[in-house]
């Protein structure tokens, strides 16, 4: 696995606990989430795919989910989620299904750890979801196991440009304390990962987006609204949320990272990345060549 996409610091347990405490708050914050979930949705746009069946890994509230039963609304589409309340949170929202749609179902389970069969569905998607798994290149793998020949899977995460600013803020309290933000890939380690697949035209592309905010405390707020809790972060130093250290926080980023208007900013970079399915050869069999020995005459 390249170096870049190990999460082994990731705490499953804890990101699905984050996760299920900012169901009733997630779609309030989550505004730059809904807007690389517009622009994934493009990227499906221009393949001209019409699959019958789809998965939608790490569906959270659903809104992804609901952009991709809008999009096709003969397919049959499946929103998954380690998440309980997340899962129940987009079911609700699909409860009115006219009798020509789809049908929606609704799964509570691990990206790493699909249940489905191979071949099940023509197209899989995840939308900000692979950030938080231990285990990117194992989310990747399922989701080119569970797709069909003819199928395409297309996700997005967040590059390693993400929360810059903050990385650094913390860093310059004590170095330590960088821990707290997430590691993320670059796009070259992304796309790396992909061509180790079983996957023919993979493509990799990226957006820089930058946000103001009032004050540093909202900043940390809104990830604390949208699960990005660094509990989710093994061994990690003592938590964000100490008074003395957002007070040193915001003392820090608002000396470096304020603008003309005393807002702050914060940097985040949305990864997408696709392929198409492709047979399996010789060289994604375990890398296992087999050879036939002829017997002697």
């Amino acid at each position: 696995m390249p170096e870049d996409l190990n999460n082994s610091h990731i705490n499953t347990a804890q990101v699905k606990h984050s996760f299920s405490s900012a169901t009733s708050t997630y779609d309030a914050h989550a505004v730059l989430q809904r807007e690389i979930a517009d622009r994934l949705l493009q990227h499906v746009a221009f393949t001209k795919i019409n699959p019958k069946r789809i998965l939608d890994i790490g569906c959270g509230t659903g809104y992804f989910t609901r952009l991709l039963c809008q999009q096709f609304k003969k397919s049959e589409v499946t929103g998954l989620d380690l998440s309980e309340n997340m899962v129940k949170a987009t079911q609700a929202a699909h409860r009115l299904r006219l009798p020509w749609h789809g049908r929606r179902q609704h799964v509570v389970s691990d990206g790493c750890q699909l249940p489905f069969a191979n071949a099940s569905f023509d197209l899989v998607t995840s939308n900000l979801a692979m950030q938080w798994v231990p285990d990117p290149t194992l989310m990747m793998r399922e989701m080119r196991r569970v797709l069909a020949p003819g199928g395409l899977m297309l996700f997005s995460t967040f590059g390693r440009r993400t929360l810059l600013e903050l990385r650094q803020s913390l860093a310059d309290i004590a170095n330590e304390r960088a821990g707290l933000v997430l590691p993320f890939p670059d796009i070259t380690s992304l796309g790396n990962s992909l061509m180790e697949l079983a996957v023919e035209l993979p493509v990799a592309d990226s957006d820089i987006f930058t946000l103001t905010y009032p004050d540093t405390m909202a900043l940390v707020r809104e990830l604390k609204n949208i699960g990005a809790s660094s509990a989710a972060i093994q061994n990690r130093p003592s938590g964000l949320y100490g008074r003395r250290l957002l007070k040193q926080l915001e003392d820090v980023y608002s000396a470096k990272h304020q603008d003309d208007h005393g807002r702050i900013h914060a940097t985040f970079e949305a990864l997408y990345a696709q392929a198409w399915y492709k047979d399996a050869g010789y060289e994604h069999a375990d890398r296992i060549i087999p050879i036939q020995m002829n017997e002697a005459d």
